[in-house]
């Protein structure tokens, strides 16, 4: 059987190097084809931008909105077409997307349509003019195992999104990830109020119109919700004020009164179960719900791209310096924020590695899972790299799950049963010399909380 197996592919990667990949031939294959097809030929294009000393990674800037059509076609039918550009009346723009990813040949795009559609073809009630094509690079499965979780740990909205292939006038491009954005829409992605906000902790902020920090923390936040230039100055100093009480409100016991703990509970535990490496703190999105009245509550999960590469230590979102997030409140005198991440993990752990391991499973043997390994053949071939089979990306999920499981069900278990709160505490050595984030030595006597490469210590007896 394997053999058989064995030759399949290989006639398939021979017949797919010889063939001239029109919209015929993916319409065959099985995977939904995105066609887009900007007026002149058009490609978008941007300013590549490198931060200055001291700021993170690189990013983009100055993306031109290209006009055209795009249509979303499954075998012999048209899931979606948006009809020729006419502005505000039909079609799309289409435009480069991403900070790092935005460097390599094979770019992300973001989509906006002049008129709202569910583009994934699935019910009205999803309608919106924006829209992703995430591309499936590394190649893995992360976007659909992350989402999964999302859904599972029961954050309050989980992306949709199909794996497809795309013709971008007429080229081929390589398999993507049509996929919601993350944005305000009240009947069917993140239903804050019109008075609410959607903000991202954003290490980009430098490349931001308009951001703002808290006064306790320094950490930096973008908007998602509303505008930029729909800001006010009295809605900017309001979220100052209030981030900075968040901040402070672990040190002070009261950040109940400031925090939606079950939905960061949930957040915190979806990124262990997941074993996240990612620790900076791009994409992770907080809403408010109104002005005054709400708590901030974790949007949802996003960015997988580095889920299962923390095999024995929780997930890296747990070194994320300064103010709430997250450590600080599993280790304020208010222990509520610990109580309720050891409530969710032993609520969820009878079923949800079950549930991913049949998820994962009935994957394998759908259509979506062997049409998607026919296209990446195609990709490997337009972008003349290579990498993992569906088959294998699946079986280092499954293996991934059961050790995670057991992990966290001892480690979890075991504190507990210790009385201590998560992650672990490391005792730090006191003839170790110790520095605020300043540069300036502490002094004999300090005492606290610091964190160096990845560990946390409890700072006792400095020199």
């Amino acid at each position: 059987m394997r053999f058989v197996l064995i030759l399949m592919a290989l006639t398939w990667s021979l017949l797919v190097q010889a063939q001239e990949v029109t919209l015929d031939f993916l319409r065959q294959i099985g995977l939904p084809v995105v066609v887009v097809e900007t007026i002149d030929a058009e490609e978008p294009s941007c300013e590549y931008l490198t931060p200055d000393e001291g700021y993170p990674g690189y990013s983009i800037s100055n993306e031109t909105k290209v006009p055209g059509r795009i249509r979303v076609i499954e075998g012999d039918s048209t899931l979606y077409d948006s009809g020729d550009y006419e502005e505000d009346v039909s079609g799309m723009t289409i435009k480069l997307r991403g900070n790092n990813s935005a460097f390599t040949p094979k770019k992300p795009y973001k989509i906006k349509l002049q008129k709202k559609a569910d583009m994934l073809g699935e019910d009205k009630k999803y309608k919106d003019k924006d829209w992703l094509l995430l591309k499936d690079e590394t190649p893995s499965l992360n976007l659909m195992v992350g989402l999964k979780v999302n859904e599972l740990v029961g954050m309050q909205w989980t992306p949709r999104f199909r794996y497809v292939n795309l013709l971008f006038n007429g080229d081929y491009r390589g398999v993507y990830m049509l996929c919601e954005s993350v944005k305000r829409n009240t009947d069917c992605r993140l239903n804050v109020s019109e008075s609410g906000f959607i903000f991202e902790f954003d290490p980009y902020w430098w490349n931001e119109k308009l951001w703002f920090q808290s006064n306790m923390s320094g950490r930096k936040y973008t908007f998602k919700y509303p505008e930029s230039e729909d800001i006010t100055e009295e809605q900017l100093q309001y979220l100052v004020d209030f981030m900075t009480k968040v901040d402070y409100s672990p040190y002070h016991g009261d950040y109940e009164e400031y925090i939606d703990i079950e939905s960061l509970a949930s957040w915190v535990l979806g990124h262990d179960i997941l074993g996240t490496y990612d620790w900076y703190g791009s994409n992770i999105f907080l809403t408010k719900y109104d002005t005054l009245d709400s708590k901030l509550m974790m949007g949802n999960m996003w960015d997988f791209d580095t889920i299962e590469m923390t095999p024995d230590d929780y997930s890296k979102v747990h070194v994320v310096t300064g103010g709430f997030f997250p450590d600080p409140l599993f280790y304020s005198k208010n222990q509520a924020f610990t109580k309720v991440y050891q409530a969710r993990w032993e609520e969820l752990e009878p079923t949800l590695f079950d549930e991913m391991e049949s998820f994962l499973n009935d994957f394998a043997a759908s259509d979506i899972a062997e049409a998607l390994e026919k296209s990446r053949e195609l990709d490997f071939t337009r972008w003349s790299t290579y990498g993992p089979t569906v088959a294998e990306n699946i079986e280092t999920n499954l293996q991934w799950f059961r050790s995670r499981k057991t992990w966290l069900n001892d480690t979890i278990q075991k504190e507990i049963a210790m009385g201590i709160s998560t992650p672990p505490i490391y005792i730090k050595p006191s003839s170790q010399e110790t520095y605020y984030l300043n540069g300036q030595r502490m002094v004999k006597g300090t005492k606290g909380l610091t964190i160096e490469k990845g560990r946390k210590y409890i700072q006792r007896n400095l020199p």
